[in-house]
This record gives structure tokens, C-alpha cells and sequence, in this order.
């Protein structure tokens, strides 16, 4: 009798747990959102995904990316918008998708918006390498003895206009790490979404970590001001931001490398960019948090985390998150929020040595939201940025994981709250205006920026796919039919 009594005393408690995890009205009214704010999300960017290449103004497979003047700048002109084709924008928008796809394969519209902007990412492509914009034929003569119309090609924005010789070859820019590890997370999904990978476009690098290793913070005769300025990291061992070799002073001290940067314009300084000669920035090679978070989640698809650039990447992560200064941890990224989000990325995607970053992140989320559920960027960055700060913020909260924590809920559901009052819905589906997602680095990392509502939707569309399947999970709710598309 003691033991049936201890059976339906355990059955009784097992009843109570179970009531305890039904979907009341209150979050199946979330989850049907979640689901319609999805397709509708989808439904956006299929339409206004580019359907054919307009030679010289933008191009197939890609989404619209403004490269924004926020003010009037020496030699770059006064305030503008104007569109920009980037291979940064493309394969994060890409990936974004290939991630909700890999979650809900029943939304049928994805693979189409895959293929198409899969095949301009591998346009970006030198070697085993990408870069961040295109290759085009220069707009003016870049040297004295120019015959325009029979120069080499160049790396240059699409759109946007620039006048002088000197700013034009400075934006023939080299490959970089970001974009390199943007394309072959591509390449990775693209392998888990289709069965048989057997296009032209897949590359046969046996080994990717040895790209981004050959250039570390290591034994280096030079370093980058703002790093020096802003950072005072020398000799963290971890990935630099560009993949090419950088100028070798025989004794780098800041006066030496000050005098190079305020001769800029003379040949002989380290930062003078040449006709045709791709161009790696000031001459000196940086070190960016978000750029290391990055080519952490490609060598994790890979399986190469095993390596000492890896390990020092994850350290220098550690060190930079513990001391929460995010403003200034990327110095192409000016969101505060886009560091956590990177590296929470990161971590869900297999860098499990992240977990101790990816604490103190979880602690300064926390304690940064403001009342109405958004977060904020600094003044400077468009106006506080708080949609695009809110966006990076809450994914960064759902891959950290921690969603049985009452504080964590509460504050996704908050962010939840705050995005879908901004929802911006038309005849095209739901979308969100474009926040700040990338910018020009060092002096004008808060004048030059880029935008895109395509980019800013599809990272939100990835957290509304994930907190839907940790509803489903979590409540055990079966999707209708209906819900599929």
C-alpha cells in the first residue's frame, strides 16, 4: 500500500509539473504572432530580394544596403544615402535565413532567396578568400597616365561617388577576415540545407583556419592607433580584421606611427594608398572583437576550433566581455550590442569556450534594458540606434540560452514587446527600418555607415524562429497545417 500510495503521490507531482508547462492564451496569442510576423517577414524579403542584376547600380541575389554619410566629412562629401553592394550585407542576410530554414524547413520561399544570394556571395571571392565589395571598373583616373575605360579593375563602392585619386585608391580595399568568415559560414550552411552540394560555387579549401591564422596579433612590428588608443591589446595572439601583410616599422613606438598617419598623403608614409594596388587601411592591421567572434562561428561549422589562433581569440573574447566596454571593442561596429550579439552567436554555434563570456554578457543585458523593453546605443550612433541595439540584444539573450531564468524571460518578452510596436507592415509583408550594421572604422565610424532593412528584418526574423522553437519545446505546441507555408 506504502508503494501504490508513493506511485500516485508521484503522478499527482508529475500532473502538477506538466500543468505548469501548458500554453496559456497569453503565449499561444505570442506564438501565433511569432509564427505570423515570420511568414510575413519572409514574405518581405522574397519580394524585394533583387530578381536581376542592374549593370553598375545593384545586383542579383542580393537586398538593399544604404552606405549612409551621417554627416558632411572631408573627402568623402556631405550627407547621403545611397546604395551599396557589399558582401557583408548579402551573407548575413543569407545565413540569417539558412538558419531559420535549417529550424523550419516547411517555409518553402527560403531555398529559392538562398540559391540566388548564395551565388553573389561567391562573387566577392579572390582565391580562398572574400572581400567586401565588388570588383568594378574605376569611375575616374586613378593615375596620371590613366586612359579610362582600359584600367584594371578595382574594389569600390557601387553607388556612392568618390572624386579624388587618393580616396578612390584607398577603397580598394584588401580581403578581410569578416567577410571571409561571412562567405564560408555560407558555404557550411549550405552544405546542412542541401543534401548534394554539387554546384560550381562550393570551394574545395581543405582547411579554413590556417586563412585567418597566417595573420594574428603576433610578433608584429607595427600596431593599429585606435587599438593603441582605445584598446592597449599587443600580442593577444588573436585574428587580425585584414588578410594581407601590413607595413614593418624596425621599432614601432605611437610617435613613428602618428607621423605616417599625419603624412597620409605623401608617398612615403605607410597609410599612402597606390593606383591598383589593393589597399589594407592606414598600412596597420587591427584587432576587432566582432571580427574574431565571427571567424570563431565559421571555424566552428568546420570543426576547427582546435588551434592556437582559436584559443587566443576565445581569451581575448574573455577579456574583452568581463570588462563590458562595448562601445569601442569593434572598430568597424559602433553598436555596443553588436559584440554580445556576435559572440552569442558564436557560442550557439559550437564555441562552448565562450560560456564565461558569454556570462558577463548575459549580466550587462540585464542590467542595460531600458523600461519600455528596447537597449540603446550610444547618441552618436543614429540617434541611440534603439530597434537595431533591441534586435542584436534579444538574439544575443536567446543564444546565451538561460530562458527558464524568470529575469531573462521577462526581458526577452519586453524586447518581444518593443519590436513588434515597431513592425513596419505593407502590401510587401512585415519588415523593420535598417539600423546601423556596419561602419567605415576608426575616424569616421560614426559618420559612414551602413543600413539596410532587409539586413536589420532578417536578424530579427532569426530570433522570433528561435523563441518560437523554444515555445514549441518548452509547452509542447504542435503547429497546425495552417501555420506552414
Amino acid at each position: 500500500m506504502r508503494a501504490i500510495s508513493l506511485i500516485l503521490l508521484f503522478l499527482l507531482f508529475d500532473l502538477g509539473l506538466n500543468a505548469q508547462e501548458r500554453a496559456d492564451d497569453s503565449i499561444l496569442e505570442v506564438y501565433n504572432e511569432l509564427i505570423e510576423n515570420l511568414q510575413s517577414g519572409l514574405q518581405y524579403l522574397e519580394h524585394t530580394q533583387r530578381k536581376e542584376t542592374i549593370e553598375g547600380c545593384s545586383y542579383k541575389g542580393e537586398w538593399q544596403s544604404q552606405m549612409c554619410m551621417q554627416k558632411s566629412f572631408f573627402l568623402l562629401g556631405g550627407k547621403k544615402d545611397v546604395d551599396d553592394s557589399n558582401c557583408f550585407a548579402v551573407a548575413s542576410i543569407h545565413n540569417a535565413l539558412a538558419s531559420i530554414y535549417l529550424i523550419y524547413p516547411e517555409y518553402e520561399t527560403i531555398p529559392k532567396m538562398l540559391d540566388l544570394s548564395f551565388k553573389k556571395i561567391m562573387t566577392y571571392r579572390n582565391g580562398n578568400r572574400f572581400n567586401f565589395w565588388n570588383l568594378l571598373p574605376p569611375n575616374r583616373s586613378l593615375s596620371d597616365d590613366d586612359v579610362v575605360g582600359e584600367q584594371p579593375l578595382v574594389r569600390r563602392p557601387t553607388n556612392f561617388k568618390l572624386k579624388t585619386k587618393y580616396i578612390n585608391n584607398a577603397a580598394n580595399v584588401v580581403e578581410d577576415a569578416d567577410d571571409t568568415s561571412l562567405a564560408y559560414a555560407a558555404i557550411a550552411l549550405r552544405k546542412k540545407y542541401k543534401s548534394e552540394l554539387t554546384d560550381s560555387f562550393s570551394l574545395t579549401v581543405k582547411s579554413i583556419e590556417p586563412i585567418f591564422g597566417q595573420y594574428r596579433d603576433k610578433d608584429r612590428n607595427n600596431r593599429h592607433w585606435f587599438n593603441f588608443m582605445f584598446g592597449n591589446d599587443h600580442d593577444t595572439e588573436a585574428y587580425l580584421t585584414w588578410l594581407a601583410d601590413e607595413y614593418q616599422f624596425k621599432r614601432w613606438n605611437f610617435f613613428k606611427a602618428f607621423c605616417h598617419n599625419a603624412s597620409a598623403y605623401l608617398p612615403f608614409s605607410q597609410c599612402y594608398p597606390h593606383p591598383y594596388v589593393p589597399y589594407l587601411p592606414y598600412g596597420s592591421n587591427d584587432l576587432d572583437g566582432v571580427v574574431n567572434a565571427n571567424v570563431l562561428t565559421a571555424l566552428s561549422y568546420y570543426d576547427e576550433l582546435d588551434s592556437e589562433g582559436a584559443e587566443a581569440a576565445i581569451r581575448f573574447i574573455e577579456k574583452k566581455s568581463k570588462r563590458a566596454k562595448y562601445d569601442r571593442v569593434g572598430i568597424y561596429y559602433p553598436n555596443r550590442y553588436h559584440f554580445p550579439y556576435a559572440v552569442s552567436k558564436a557560442y550557439a554555434s559550437g564555441v562552448r569556450d565562450l560560456q564565461l563570456s558569454t556570462e558577463y554578457i548575459h549580466t550587462y543585458l540585464l542590467k542595460k534594458q531600458n523600461r519600455d523593453g528596447s537597449w540603446s546605443a550610444k547618441r552618436r550612433v543614429n540617434k541611440k540606434d534603439k530597434l537595431q541595439s533591441t534586435a542584436y540584444a534579444l538574439n544575443a539573450l536567446l543564444y546565451i540560452g538561460k530562458l527558464d531564468d524568470e529575469n531573462t524571460r521577462k526581458s526577452i518578452n519586453a524586447a518581444m514587446g518593443y519590436i513588434m510596436k515597431h513592425a513596419i507592415t505593407d502590401d510587401h509583408g512585415v519588415h523593420w527600418e535598417g539600423g546601423v550594421f556596419f561602419s567605415g572604422g576608426t575616424v569616421v565610424r560614426n559618420f559612414l555607415v551602413w543600413k539596410s532593412d532587409a539586413y536589420t528584418t532578417s536578424i530579427i526574423l532569426t530570433a522570433f524562429a528561435n523563441y518560437r522553437k523554444h515555445l514549441e519545446e518548452k509547452y509542447d505546441i504542435v503547429p497546425l497545417k495552417t501555420d506552414r507555408i
